[in-house]
């Protein structure tokens, strides 16, 4: 089978800087998304559904939330004894500090990719939510004998253009051009950071890459060899967010208030696993008022939600308005408070009465377990 000669290395860190707001305390890949989602369920999920069973997850620091969420591997059945989920912690390999780049992350993972004996190895960006078939990717990637794939999408709503590379394709689907344009066209051919290599090539690449100081896997392993190996495009043509900045963050968990985008990423084909939680159903108040809203379970809903997410857990009292905001898991709204445009973290409180409000440009954030 395909699947059992594919490893999966996922980063867990890489980019936490785009949404710095959620991840002073966590890793960008344990993020809450979508109710009830981290965002490294979605990379786990598309690599369990091709059958990969063999994952490592380079991390850096801030990954006690990610370690708590991802257990044993159990709701992704990667609790094996051979292969299943491997935490790849910081490897200090410049004696000096942690590593600081792609580069420097695989680098201090070599351990890693020289004893898996899979023939290749798929490297995944944890900001990336989409639902992916990475079984055809791969075939793709074996049938035009390349040394590297990279799964891209075109018209990808890119706001932070520094780290998402645009593609120039030819015919035959090899990558003849990269670059970074400052403006984004709607045709614009972008990375989604997902990525098939030979193993052999990728640890070959890796090695020379660091030695002469090698920075990103975009740039000093995509562009910078585009003359010497065959790089090939894979476009996913389905729906995908990056998340490179907190409006991105914001517009991809509004999104999912559309039916047709949610029954494109939660493709029963390919479901997306996550941690699972015993709660009851969620409850709602007789003077309740709830439109066009995400509501997961274990809630408590006696106000009124418009336009919404809202994680397990939240609570909303008599009287209390929450319009166009995103509440993570055991928030409570106190009673007559007023929430517009709000994205609050895990257990926070807003007292009763309070009143906060930001609008789709600015966004108003509230800490996790901070009361106002």
């Amino acid at each position: 089978m395909i699947s059992s000669s594919v490893a999966g290395i996922v980063f867990a860190n890489a980019h936490d800087e785009t949404i710095e707001r959620l991840t002073q305390k966590r890793s960008i890949a344990s993020v809450p998304f979508g109710g009830r989602y981290r965002l490294i369920d979605f990379c786990l999920s598309n690599l369990v559904n091709a059958g990969i069973s063999n994952v490592g997850i380079i991390t850096k620091e801030k990954y006690r939330s990610l370690m708590d969420h991802l257990g044993s591997g159990m709701h992704w059945d990667l609790d094996r004894k051979s292969g299943g989920i491997r935490i790849l912690p910081p490897f200090n390999v410049s004696r000096v500090r942690l590593y600081q780049n792609h580069v420097e992350a695989l680098y201090g993972a070599m351990d890693f990719m020289t004893r898996c004996k899979e023939k290749y190895i798929v490297v995944y960006d944890a900001r990336t939510v989409a639902n992916i078939d990475i079984k055809a990717v791969v075939k793709q990637h074996i049938n035009t004998a390349a040394d590297i794939t990279v799964v891209c999408r075109k018209g990808l709503k890119i706001r932070n253009e520094d780290n998402t590379m645009a593609l120039d394709i030819n015919k035959e689907g090899r990558i003849v051009l990269t670059g970074f344009p400052q403006k984004i066209a709607a045709d614009d051919i972008r990375s989604m950071g997902v990525y098939v290599f030979n193993r052999e090539k990728l640890i070959e690449i890796v090695k020379e890459s660091y030695r002469t100081g090698g920075d990103t896997i975009n740039d000093d392993i995509i562009s910078a060899n585009l003359d010497t190996l065959k790089i090939m495009a894979y476009e996913h043509k389905n729906y995908a967010e990056i998340m490179d900045c907190p409006k991105a963050y914001r517009r991809a968990n509004f999104e999912l208030l559309d039916a047709e985008v949610r029954k494109d990423l939660f493709n029963p084909d390919r479901p997306i696993y996550t941690k699972t939680r015993d709660d009851m159903p969620t409850r709602y108040g007789v003077e309740s008022c709830v439109t066009n809203s995400l509501i997961a379970e274990g809630c408590v809903i006696e106000g009124t939600v418009k336009n919404s997410v809202l994680f397990r857990g939240v609570k909303v009292e008599k009287g209390a308005v929450v319009e166009n905001c995103i509440l993570m898991q055991g928030v409570t709204v106190g009673e007559n408070a007023q929430l517009d445009n709000v994205i609050s973290d895990k257990n926070a409180t807003i007292g009763a009465g309070m009143m906060a409000k930001g609008t789709e440009e600015n966004i108003f954030f509230i800490e996790k377990n901070q009361t106002i």
